[in-house]
Parts: C-alpha cells; sequence; structure tokens
C-alpha cells in the first residue's frame, strides 16, 4: 500500500484581532502494515522533514522504524534526547529508544487478561463486551514505573543484552536517563495531559469514537475539540451499550487450576500486545497458583488449530486469545465447545458466544492524552506540526487517530489560554 501523507491544518482560537494565529498541523500516514519498520521509517522520515516535532506510532512492528527515524534526526543534529520525540503503544516501550520517545500510550492488555482470569477461577465470569477506558485503567501515559516493569518483564539474559545494545552499565542506569529525558519536557505540560486526563474519567469532557471512514473524516476537517465532543456525544447517544452475560453452568465448573493463551503472529517478545498478555496472564497463575500454557501462532493458520486443540482437552479453566484476527476463530471454537471459558483481547462480534468475553479498550482516551502531549510540546517550542504513523487503515485505527487529533485541540486550546 502506498503511503498517503497528509497535512490537515488545525487553526486554533476564535480571537480575530490577533496578528499571528496560533495553529497545529497535524500529518496523518497509513503504512498498511504492522510488520514492516523500513516503512515506518520512510513515514516518520516524510513527517519529520515536513516539520513534525512529535510522532505518535500505532504500527505495532511497523513503528519501530518511527522511533529508529527520529533516532537518526536527533544523532545528525548532535543530540541525545528530544525534541523531537515519538510516542509508544500498546507497552511501555519508552526504553527500546531512550532519549528518543517521551512516553507511551498504554493499552493495558495485561489488566483486560487479568480481570478475565481472576473471574474464572473466582467462578463470576461473564461472557459478552468488556470496555476498558481511562477510568477502568485500561489504557494510560506511560510513568517510568510502568517502563520498569515492562523492563522486569522480560527474561534475565533478554533483560542483560538489551542493556548492553542500548549503551547502559544497568537499569538503574537506564531509568535515570529515562527521567531525564522526561525533564525535558516543562512541568505545566505534564500537568495539563493530567488535567486533560481527570476530565475524561469524570465525564466532563468525551472524546470521539470513530469507527468509520466518515466519522474519521469528519474529525479530520473540525476546526477545534468543541466540534469533535459534538460528535463524540451524537455518536455514543446511538451506539449499543457494552453488555456482558452470566452463565450459571459456566460457572459451576470444578476449576483445574491451568490456565492457556494463544498468541497472534507477533508472538512472545514483540515488546508489545503479546507481551503485555503475558505479563496479564503469568501475574494471574502467580496469584491463583495456576500453572500457564503458551502456544504459539506462526501464521493465521494456525488460530483454529491451536484453539482447537486447548478446548478439546476441557483441562482449561479460561483459554486466552490475543487479537483481533483470532474473532472468527474464537467464535467457531466457541460454538463447539459450549462450556469452555474464552477471553478474547480486541476482537469482537454482535453473533459471538456468550461464553466468550471480548476485552475491547478507549484507545481514542488514551490517544487523546498522546495528542495533548505531542501538541503542548510543539507549542512550547514554537512549533506547529505533530504526526501520527498508523499500520493498516481499519476502524480500530480510527479510533487511535480521532482520539490525537482530539488531544491536540485541547491541547491548542488549552496553550491559547493559559500560555499566551
Amino acid at each position: 500500500m502506498a503511503l498517503s501523507v497528509v497535512a490537515s491544518g488545525c487553526i486554533g482560537g476564535s480571537g480575530g484581532g490577533e496578528k499571528t494565529q496560533t495553529k497545529i498541523n497535524i500529518l496523518y500516514t497509513y503504512t498498511g502494515s504492522f510488520g514492516d519498520p523500513a516503512k515506518g521509517k520512510q513515514a516518520a522520515q516524510a513527517q519529520l522533514q515536513q516539520g513534525a516535532w512529535v510522532i505518535y506510532q500505532v504500527a505495532g512492528g511497523t513503528g519501530l522504524g518511527v522511533f529508529e527515524a527520529v533516532g537518526d534526526y536527533l544523532k545528525a543534529n548532535n543530540k541525545k534526547m528530544g525534541p523531537p520525540f515519538a510516542i509508544g503503544v500498546d507497552s511501555a516501550q519508552d526504553w527500546i529508544k531512550p532519549g528518543v520517545i517521551i512516553a507511551s500510550m498504554m493499552k493495558r492488555v495485561d489488566v483486560g487478561v487479568y480481570n478475565a482470569v481472576k473471574q474464572a477461577e473466582e467462578n463470576k465470569f461473564r461472557g459478552g463486551v468488556v470496555e476498558l477506558g481511562l477510568k477502568e485503567g485500561g489504557v494510560k501515559l506511560s510513568t517510568i514505573e510502568d517502563v520498569k516493569a515492562m523492563f522486569d518483564s522480560l527474561p534475565a539474559d533478554v533483560r542483560e543484552k538489551k542493556l548492553k545494545d542500548l549503551g547502559f552499565k544497568n537499569e538503574d542506569e537506564l531509568i535515570q536517563f529515562l527521567e531525564q529525558t522526561r525533564k525535558q519536557v516543562p512541568d505545566w505540560i505534564w500537568q495539563a495531559v493530567d488535567d486533560l486526563q481527570k476530565q475524561i474519567v469524570s465525564g466532563q469532557i468525551v472524546v470521539p469514537k470513530a469507527m468509520a471512514k466518515d466519522q474519521i473524516e469528519l474529525l479530520r476537517k473540525a476546526q477545534n475539540w468543541t466540534v469533535m465532543e459534538k460528535y463524540a456525544k451524537e455518536w455514543a447517544a446511538k451506539e449499543p451499550k457494552p453488555e456482558t452475560y452470566f452463565d450459571e453452568k459456566l460457572n459451576q465448573r470444578k476449576n483445574t487450576g491451568k490456565i492457556a493463551i494463544v498468541y497472534d503472529v507477533g508472538g512472545r517478545g514483540d515488546l508489545s500486545f503479546n507481551d503485555m498478555a503475558y505479563m496479564g496472564a503469568e501475574r494471574a497463575a502467580k496469584e491463583f497458583n495456576l500453572q500457564l500454557t503458551e502456544l504459539q501462532s506462526n501464521s493465521e493458520n494456525d488460530y483454529l488449530p491451536n484453539l482447537r486443540s486447548l478446548a478439546k482437552s476441557g483441562e482449561y479453566d479460561i483459554i486466552i486469545a490475543v487479537g483481533f484476527m483470532m474473532t472468527n476463530a474464537v467464535k467457531q471454537v466457541a460454538k463447539e465447545y459450549p462450556e469452555q471459558r474464552f477471553v478474547i483481547i480486541d476482537g469482537y462480534d454482535p453473533e459471538m458466544p456468550h461464553n466468550v468475553q471480548m476485552v475491547l479498550f478507549k484507545e481514542n482516551e488514551g490517544s487523546a492524552l498522546a495528542g495533548a502531549l505531542a501538541a503542548l510540546i510543539a507549542l512550547n517550542d514554537n512549533k506547529d506540526t505533530i504526526g501520527i504513523v498508523l499500520g493498516m487503515e481499519i476502524p480500530v485505527l480510527y479510533k487511535f487517530e480521532g482520539g490525537y487529533r482530539f488531544g491536540a485541540y485541547w491541547a491548542l486550546d488549552y496553550y491559547k489560554n493559559h500560555k499566551q
């Protein structure tokens, strides 16, 4: 798929008498891939050339190329840390390219997995849709503590190799460098982002959830965040509320103390989605003294046999499927084994059997914080452009892009009201 880098001019303010109008431009690129770092690097380089001061990557393995591009830019300018910066996604990726990544929009897959396993072990399992946002702890901007937890979840030999590759003697040295990187951003910016989070959690501000092409197009054309919020409320009113179902029969079974997880093709070691799922399963296994079985999918053709072999055995209290690509396979196997409990992360089907819990995330809310952080960093440095590099053009990624735009516009308004 060809890259499409489009600048969306976001002009802020209603004051007619201003000599220079403060604005924020948002560049966006859908690379068409989640596993091609070269495409991510190419997209980020193009955005940097157009003046992007912060770039948010939402492209899985492709996004690693974004970090590389920003790192190369800093190196060419004899800088050890930004700005410009990148923003990571899914896990606390800050440590992957120290000095380059200012924060990450964490999708707490570990929380979703842990909660589902806990329900199963306590025989309180509910099928249906569970949606996790800022309020539920399902999305957030990474903290240094999150980064440390993510790094510490890696095997000891992997940690040692990573530290050596990154040029740090020990983990403390890495953490100190990351803390120093964060200090490149003034405290008032972090506080402003925290203020936005509190307003979203309280319901005072509603972030748009674009799930269709026409919806994201409306957000791309919008001139301020209040217009976007109007769309958000209209769309939310029409959207069916998530429902869960408690099946007595599913929760009368005698638990075996065994759970299983089927990874997506990205697999363990992706430093992202699958690793976060493992963290949640491992935490539950330790807490409830469970035996954890892990199955890797080498291709999409492995989903059905992996899930079916686990369900057929009847040994597992719950089977965890990681990623929306497994939705159809989970639906099929769940129908074949109606007494087996499943949880799928990021997968949704309105006709999914009730023995499946579908864990979804309000990525739009977390991305709003990323957009606010990016825009405020740029505006504070007298820059007017930020970017976002995404994977395939699919509905779930519209949620990221729309939230990012909303947060950037909110930040523009905040900056004009508080800093000008």
